[in-house]
């Protein structure tokens, strides 16, 4: 069999990277035709400095979840819902709270319902006690057994809830959990000593 020189084996790979690339563009073009339809929010939870009576001064902690719209397709963000697992059934529990109207924190939060457009950010902030100051904490992430808050605290998640039916999950940032168990453990000893104390 006589072998072919080099541009005549370059010629015969021809025909194939020709479909290839036909493949690729279409599929670039298509991508590009529906990735407006989509809903791209990228969310976080984390903490933060807030101003508590001088707007120039950076002197009180608080939690913050913000959002970004980062898609062409405008996105109307309604609710949140905090979600987490029951043990040790791990059924799905469903919490819907409201701490951003806390007037330590409303003034800087935005309001719902939230229209995004491309590009545009919303924020809501939450007073860093706000799961302590609730009616019944021990009904949400603060439960009087440490084994359960530990697997509620770690294990739950916060979603964003849209017009459109869609939930999208909220990014927890780095040390979030860790300090929510932190303020867990200090809430669970102050009310043991408060019980020892009214029993004493």
């Amino acid at each position: 069999m006589e072998a072919c020189n080099t541009w005549q084996c370059i010629n015969s790979f021809a025909p194939w990277v020709s479909a290839f690339g036909t493949i690729l563009i279409s599929g670039v073009a298509l991508w590009l035709s529906v990735r407006d339809k989509f809903i791209r929010l990228k969310a976080s939870y984390s903490g933060s400095l807030i101003p508590s009576y001088d707007p120039m001064i950076l002197d009180t902690y608080a939690y913050v979840l913000d959002f970004v719209n980062v898609g062409a397709r405008e996105v109307q963000v309604t609710n949140f819902e905090w979600h987490w697992k029951h043990a040790p059934f791990f059924k799905k529990q469903r919490t819907m709270i409201q701490p951003y109207l806390d007037i330590r924190v409303s003034r800087l939060c935005s309001k719902f319902p939230m229209r995004l457009t491309d590009g545009e950010v919303a924020r809501l902030y939450f007073a860093a006690d706000f799961i302590e100051q609730l009616d019944s904490p021990d009904r949400f992430l603060f439960p009087a057994s440490k084994i359960k808050a530990f697997f509620r605290i770690f294990t739950s998640e916060i979603y964003l809830c849209t017009s459109v039916g869609r939930k999208l999950k909220v990014k927890m940032k780095t040390g979030m959990r860790r300090e929510i168990w932190r303020r867990y453990k200090e809430y669970n000893k102050s009310v043991h000593s408060a019980s020892r104390f009214s029993t004493g």
